[in-house]
């Protein structure tokens, strides 16, 4: 299994990976640089980032086939994608492998203390124009449980305010929002630490919601097939990551807290607050490389989170499926384009006409492992088992042919949502769309789609030339 530096050679072997030689502004031109490589799939180095000494890396994961090439080194096999992730992701669940500790790594060969502290001399990108300033993207924060004392892992966004100072924010979903709370409320002192171009097993576990008695270091074992190597942190007791790029080590400063803005994963601005961390130590490799995730709705970001609601779609499915004894299929929509929150399709072979807005009421009524369903749920299409469920065209094709009447809409005003809908209104909510885009049942003799017997067992390979396929 490659490491960051490891990876990085792979894909410029492979020529998946382009180096900028000119100096670039860290502040919106190396974000729009990056963007623009997102979006033809390339990974990127920028050797020369105006006021660092250090380049910048990012977009090895910008293509979901990449995820097997972090993992095992070698190219995934023709159609990898979500699915197949998810399923080594939910292995590694089931059998974690505890990491282990060494004295020493080569995330510690520099070490920087006291006056030696400078995060203003990392090649931290500013990525929007209303962001509050430059932030770290691509860094797994670290804090123990405070009751289990197990090690946990996410990813935190973490805007620079100085040379020793920095915000590192935690979402209303995060264990690390319930740990600063734990710790504020009880006058604990609370240390933390980011770890900065880690392998990518540990990146891709720390995207995981898991259950308090599990590190996702152990989970990232189970990713690797190996022990994930730990050393102590210079200034706490924390371990981390032996062999990251960078460390960045601090004391949470609950007397002081931030407000800030970064442009997200759904295409749109999030405020959040967050206490200050100050600095005592940075540690690193000769020579690091800086990784970051260009922020926004591109590519890489919304792959690697996409890892994170792999459990949550199995949840939801799991439980829906459970509504009625008429549902046959379930597929929950995380896709960025349909904005912060989830849509559901469920296919039924439905009986009456009265079962499809029933079933609305019932599925947007569940609760939830973390939220109730309708909190962070816009809309749910019930279709046909003719419709595809996995196919969002098909969907919105059965919306668009079989909605016939009002009656087929149920609108649920005023709901409270979780903090990333941000056109919901405080106090008042938003809105949940339910859809009935089932063909009325005197109608299903003049609503029958075209098909052609015998079209799914087609294979073109049994027509034409192998190099005509290509």
């Amino acid at each position: 299994m490659p490491d960051l530096r490891a990876l990085k050679q792979l894909l410029e072997d492979r020529g998946d990976l382009v180096r900028v030689e000119r100096e670039i502004d860290p502040r919106f031109e190396m974000p729009a640089v990056m963007a623009k490589l997102e979006a033809t799939g390339k990974a990127y180095q920028f050797e020369s980032v105006k006021g660092s000494p250090f380049p910048l890396v990012g977009g090895f994961f910008n293509r979901v086939e990449r995820f097997a090439l972090g993992l095992d080194g070698s190219v995934a096999d023709a159609g990898f994608g979500h699915a197949d992730m998810a399923r080594r992701v939910e292995a590694a669940k089931a059998a974690p492998i505890a990491h282990c500790t060494v004295d020493s790594g080569p995330a510690a060969e520099v070490v920087r203390q006291g006056e030696d502290i400078n995060l203003l001399e990392l090649p931290v990108p500013h990525f929007f124009e209303r962001d509050s300033g430059p932030f770290i993207t691509a860094a797994l924060g670290i804090a123990r449980h405070p009751r289990t004392g197990v090690l946990n892992a996410g990813f935190y966004r973490t805007l620079i305010l100085g040379k020793d100072i920095c915000a590192i924010n935690a979402s209303s979903l995060s264990d690390l929002r319930r740990f600063y709370h734990h710790a504020e409320t009880n006058g604990e002192e609370m240390s933390i630490a980011l770890a900065i171009g880690v392998e990518p097993a540990s990146l891709f576990a720390a995207a995981c919601k898991l259950p308090p008695t599990i590190s996702e270091f152990d989970v990232a074992g189970g990713l690797k097939g190996a022990p994930i190597e730990m050393m102590k942190a210079r200034t706490s007791d924390l371990l981390v990551p032996a062999g990251a790029e960078f460390i960045i080590e601090g004391k949470v400063d609950f007397s002081r807290r931030i407000e800030n803005t970064l442009g997200e994963y759904a295409g749109q601005y999030g405020p959040e607050s967050a206490p200050i961390t100050r600095v005592t130590a940075i540690t690193h490799r000769h020579q690091p490389l800086f990784y970051a995730i260009m922020a926004g709705r591109n590519p890489e970001h919304n792959n690697i989170g996409d890892i994170a609601v792999y459990g949550i779609k199995v949840d939801i499915a799991s439980r829906l499926m459970q509504l009625s004894s008429s549902i046959r299929r379930v597929n929950v929509f995380t896709e960025p384009r349909l904005g912060p929150m989830v849509h559901i399709a469920i296919a039924i072979d439905k009986q009456s006409d009265d079962e499809p807005a029933e079933l609305l009421r019932r599925a947007f009524e569940l609760p939830g492992s973390i939220f109730p369903l309708n909190r962070i749920t816009r809309r749910i299409i019930i279709v046909d088992t003719d419709i595809n469920t996995d196919s969002l065209e098909d969907v919105e094709w059965a919306i668009w042919t079989r909605v016939s009447h009002p009656g087929k809409l149920l609108l649920i005003p005023g709901v409270e949502s979780w903090e990333l809908d941000r056109v919901s209104i405080p106090g008042r909510g938003s809105l949940r769309l339910g859809i009935d885009a089932t063909m009325d049942m005197d109608l299903r003799d003049t609503l029958v789609r075209p098909i052609t017997p015998g079209a799914d067992d087609i294979d073109l390979a049994d027509y034409l030339s192998p190099e005509a396929l290509r």
